[in-house]
Order: structure tokens, then C-alpha cells, then sequence
């Protein structure tokens, strides 16, 4: 891939370079050595090029997380974020916030609310749960995380059944 073609893909996607920058993971000025003829892009990221090429339509979509002011819904293909919040706590204020989420879980209802956002669930009797760990490694370093993951189709009962425990 030519730089000329590089720039001509970005600007139909219609990104500035730090984004592009930012979606394939690549340092700033390292994609803007790229767009310039400085630097060989690497294949891996020409396929990664072409692949944001043929899914513009989600991309689109996908460009509000690069925007300093995040919207608070959030749409990419059919899924609808209504409520999102991430931060950094300590292990016993996370332990805090799971038992008071397992207490409004029994009873049904749960209000959420971060700042000005605010959401209200009704919860159904029975539900779907998803647990995921995975492991990342990313610059020299490893990251893990814990996913779990509540799911439900509104009026309907999910049914029961034998799966996870905590030991």
C-alpha cells in the first residue's frame, strides 16, 4: 500500500490521524510517517486498512468513543448502550458495590446512576450469566480482567440450570 492510498482510505473513512492513529493501535507520529513515505506500513496493518475500509458503516458509529465528549448512547450495529461508567476502585469498594448490586438483584429492581446519568432496570427472576476472564498482553505488560455479565430479553423468563460457582 502506497502513502498516497493510506491517506485516501483515512480520509473517506473520515478520520483525522490521531484516531486512525489511535484505532490501529500505532503511535501518532508513526502512522503520520506512514502517510508521508517515511516508513513502510507493515501488511498487518495494510489487511487492518482494508478491513476498516469494508466496515465503514460501523466505524462511523464506533468514532463517537474517539471524541473527547462521549455521548451517553452509544450505537453500533443493532446494540445501544443506555448506561455506561468505568473507574477505578479498591478491591473492598468493588466487594461493597457487588453485594449491593446482589441485594437490588433479589429484589428486582436497580437504579444505576454516575454523575448526571441514570438508568432503571427491571429485572426478571431469572437471567442469562456470562463470566469471562481474559488475559492481554500489551506493551510489556499483562493485563487481566474478570467480565460478568447479566443477560435478558424483556418479558421473558430465562430458565435455570447447573453452571459457575465461586469456590
Amino acid at each position: 500500500m502506497k502513502a498516497a492510498e493510506l491517506k485516501k482510505i483515512r480520509k473517506k473513512l473520515g478520520f483525522s490521524i490521531k484516531e486512525m492513529s489511535q484505532i490501529l493501535e500505532t503511535p501518532y507520529r508513526t502512522y503520520q510517517d506512514w502517510e508521508l513515505g517515511n516508513r513502510r506500513i507493515p501488511g498487518i496493518c495494510e489487511v487492518a486498512v482494508y478491513c476498516l475500509l469494508s466496515s465503514k458503516k460501523a466505524l462511523k458509529a464506533r468514532r463517537k468513543r474517539f471524541k473527547k465528549e462521549r455521548k451517553e448512547v452509544f450505537i453500533m450495529g443493532r446494540e445501544i448502550v443506555l448506561f455506561e461508567t468505568e473507574e477505578r476502585k479498591s478491591s473492598a469498594e468493588i466487594a461493597a458495590f457487588l453485594r449491593a448490586l446482589a441485594d437490588k438483584l433479589e429484589s428486582g429492581k436497580m437504579v444505576l446512576r454516575s454523575g448526571a446519568k441514570e438508568i432503571i432496570l427491571e429485572l426478571p427472576k431469572n437471567l442469562v450469566l456470562e463470566i469471562k476472564v481474559e488475559e492481554e498482553a500489551k506493551k510489556g505488560r499483562t493485563k487481566r480482567s474478570l467480565e460478568v455479565e447479566m443477560e435478558w430479553f424483556i418479558g421473558e423468563e430465562s430458565g435455570g440450570g447447573e453452571g459457575v460457582e465461586i469456590a
